[in-house]
């Protein structure tokens, strides 16, 4: 099965018939084992269904599968693929049995018929999704989320949305922490939004997901949400929690925070961090505390070991004049900070060409590009 999804995947599906056979073959092997695990190996790839239902749709296999549905000979298999036969008549007859007898595998092609452009094949699968989602949605929910999310550009695809978040808004906590570790970052975002909206989200989970989501989207929205909770009940030390995180979206949303609360001083103290947002918020936080942030920044590059954050900030907020400060840092030992030199005389229009012009020969190939995009701005 595994190869033959392959060699289909390869030709783009002109070799749809080599996957169709092997499910048929499958299908009447009766084999209860091999049934599930083509169903696995299909629904898999939330993107393959609608994909598959187009070439299933024109293929000669369908005839067979359309006729040994109306004899009552076709199996799980033999009815999903007849869910894509050109006869109207055949598909509403497919999803009335894969109804008859759900399977959670099944999900997949009866959301795909949802979307059916015959009003009778789509309104048999609509009240029938539907009546599983509310019904049993510990069961059905998941693999609806990972293949509705895709088929939400589809063209008439919104209903099929809007039952998901009805029926996602209604289900247990713990079905929605079981989407929320899907690897599917649509479904694991999807879930995410419901919880937020629902509030079942406390403020610790929060700063968890916040520190230790592997997506970064939701990191973000959790690191914003946390923000907003503790700026109006004065929870300081949540948003100093985060302020200490390694990841940029999840410390500026608790800057932000932390400014709306008036600890400026903390946030004067980030000047040479490595997020352009925090330090421009930092840059603001300097001037309302009487520090001149250009001043610290002319003295910070002149030090041994000027710090990445440090160079970048002059160049975003020096003039062309202090580019000479920066000279001295194009011969320094570390090719990240002689490219990030580099980069910065060329934002302050400060360029001195023949120094960057020796560079187009260093060892480092980021110190390469950072030479050769400055020398454009000397022709």
């Amino acid at each position: 099965m595994a190869e033959a999804l392959r060699e289909t995947l390869e030709s783009r599906g002109h070799d749809v018939g080599v996957l169709v056979d092997a499910l048929v073959r499958a299908d009447k092997s009766g084999d209860a084992s091999e049934i599930t695990a083509a169903f696995a190996t299909i629904t898999a790839t939330p993107a393959l269904v609608p994909t598959l239902d187009v070439h299933f749709r024109y293929h000669r296999a369908l005839v067979d599968a359309g006729h040994r549905l109306m004899t009552g000979e076709a199996g799980p298999l033999t009815t999903a693929i007849a869910a894509s036969h050109g006869n109207g008549r055949i598909r509403e007859l497919a999803v009335t049995r894969m109804l008859a007898s759900p399977r959670p595998e099944m999900l997949p092609f009866l959301l795909v018929r949802m979307t059916d452009w015959a009003s009778p094949v789509r309104d048999v699968a609509r009240m029938g999704v539907v009546r599983l989602l509310h019904d049993d949605p510990s069961t059905y929910l998941r693999p609806a989320a990972e293949t509705m999310i895709h088929l939400r550009r589809r063209r008439r695809g919104g209903f099929g949305v809007q039952q998901l978040y009805a029926a996602a808004y209604d289900a247990p906590v713990a079905v929605l922490e079981q989407l929320m570790c899907s690897v599917n970052s649509a479904v694991s975002r999807f879930a995410f939004e419901v919880r937020t909206r629902r509030g079942d989200l406390k403020l610790d989970e929060l700063i968890r997901l916040a520190l230790t989501n592997p997506d970064k989207s939701i990191r973000a929205r959790a690191g914003e949400a946390v923000a907003r909770e503790a700026v109006w009940t004065g929870r300081v030390d949540a948003l100093r929690k985060l302020a200490a995180c390694r990841h940029g979206e999840v410390r500026i949303s608790a800057l932000t925070g932390l400014a709306r609360l008036g600890h400026w001083e903390e946030i004067a103290g980030l000047l040479d961090d490595s997020s352009t947002l925090i330090r421009a918020l930092a840059r603001d936080a300097a001037r309302r505390t009487g520090v001149d942030a250009v001043d610290w920044y002319r003295s910070a590059v002149s030090g041994a070991n000027p710090s990445l954050g440090a160079i970048a900030g002059l160049a975003e907020s020096g003039r062309e004049e202090d580019g000479q400060l920066l000279y001295p840092l194009l011969r320094h030992p570390v090719a990240r900070v002689r490219a990030q030199a580099v980069g910065a005389l060329r934002i302050l229009d400060a360029v001195p060409v023949e120094p960057v012009r020796s560079m187009v020969e260093d060892p480092s190939r980021r110190v390469v590009r950072a030479a050769w995009k400055a020398l454009r701005t000397r022709a």
